[in-house]
C-alpha cells in the first residue's frame, strides 16, 4: 500500500458480493479490494459484514426479510477476517443493526468475539426496512416527519446504548430521494444526535455510498456534519463498498465535505486501537 500518499482509511467495506460468502473469501477476491485501495491512495480498509448474515443473529432483527438471511457462522467469519488483517492493512469490524428492543441480545452477540470496531446502523424501524426498495411505500404512508423523527430517535438510542464505535450513514432515510422534513424540524434532531455522540464518545461516519443511490448525496448532510464538528465528534470515512471497484470511491468529495465542516483529521481503527489520522 502506498501509505506515503494518504493516511485516510476506508472504514466501511463489505466482501459479500461476488460468488463468495463469509465462509469463503478466497485470496484472489480479497486482493482485488486492496489493489483498488492502492490505486485510490487509501491507506487501509475496515472490513465489515452485516450482522444479520450470521446464524447467531437470528431474532435480533424483526421480520422474515432478516430471518431468511441468517445463514453463516460468525466464528468462521471472524477467523477468516482476522487472517486477512494479519496480511493486509485492514481492521476487523462488523456492521450491527440497532433494534431498541434487542439491546441485551445485541450486546451478547457482539461479546462473542473481539472486534477492532463496530459500526452501528439503523436500517429498520420496526419491520420497515429503510433501504429495502420493496418497502419504500412506507415513506409516503408515514410522511417525512414521522420517518425522520423515528429514525433519529432510534439512532440516538443506538448511541446511548454504548454498543458502537461509529454511527454509519447517519441520514439514511434520504437515500431514495423522498421529501425530507423542513430544516426547522431537522435541526433539533441534528443537535441532539451530535450531543449524544459527544457524550458517549461515538464517531459519525461520512459515507460516500449516497452518491451511488437515487438521492446522489453523501451521508450525512453538510449541516449535520457541522453540528457534529461543533460538538467535537470525530469522523470516519467509508465507501460502503460491496465490490472491489468501489473501495475509496468519491473520497475526494468526502474529504472536501469534512474540511468544509471544519475537520482536520479522521478516526482510524487497527488492532482494537483508535488513532487520529490527518486529512491529506
Amino acid at each position: 500500500m502506498r501509505c506515503d500518499k494518504a493516511m485516510v482509511f476506508d472504514h466501511h467495506v463489505h466482501l459479500e458480493h461476488g460468488p463468495y460468502n463469509p465462509h469463503d473469501y478466497p485470496e484472489v477476491w480479497v486482493a482485488q479490494y486492496f489493489a483498488t485501495a492502492d490505486r485510490m491512495d487509501v491507506a487501509g480498509i475496515g472490513l465489515v459484514e452485516h450482522a444479520y448474515r450470521f446464524i447467531e443473529a437470528r431474532g435480533l432483527l424483526p421480520g422474515q426479510w432478516a430471518l431468511e438471511r441468517c445463514r453463516y457462522s460468525l466464528a468462521t467469519y471472524h477467523s477468516r477476517i482476522r487472517q486477512i488483517t494479519e496480511k493486509y492493512p485492514a481492521a476487523l469490524g462488523l456492521e450491527m443493526d440497532f433494534v431498541p428492543e434487542q439491546v441485551a441480545g445485541i450486546k451478547k452477540f457482539l461479546a462473542q468475539h473481539p472486534w477492532d470496531f463496530v459500526l452501528g446502523s439503523v436500517h429498520f424501524l420496526g419491520e420497515f426496512g429503510l433501504d429495502v426498495r420493496d418497502m419504500d411505500h412506507y415513506y409516503t404512508e408515514w410522511g417525512p416527519e414521522l420517518v425522520w423523527g423515528r429514525y433519529y430517535e432510534t439512532t440516538i438510542a443506538a448511541v446511548e446504548s454504548d454498543l458502537f464505535d461509529v454511527i454509519t450513514h447517519p441520514d439514511l432515510p434520504k437515500l431514495f430521494g423522498h421529501p425530507k422534513p423542513s430544516q426547522k424540524f431537522l435541526d433539533p434532531w441534528y443537535r441532539r444526535l451530535a450531543d449524544a455522540l459527544n457524550a458517549h464518545q461515538v464517531a459519525i461516519e461520512i459515507n460516500t455510498a449516497g452518491l451511488r443511490r437515487p438521492v446522489e448525496e453523501i451521508y450525512p448532510a453538510p449541516r449535520l456534519l457541522e453540528w457534529a464538528h461543533r460538538a467535537e465528534v470525530p469522523i470516519t470515512i467509508g465507501s460502503d463498498a460491496h465490490e472491489p471497484e468501489n473501495v475509496g470511491i468519491f473520497f475526494p468529495e468526502a474529504l472536501l465535505l469534512a474540511k468544509h465542516a471544519g475537520y482536520q483529521s479522521a478516526l482510524g481503527f487497527r488492532h482494537g486501537e483508535r488513532q487520529l489520522l490527518p486529512l491529506e
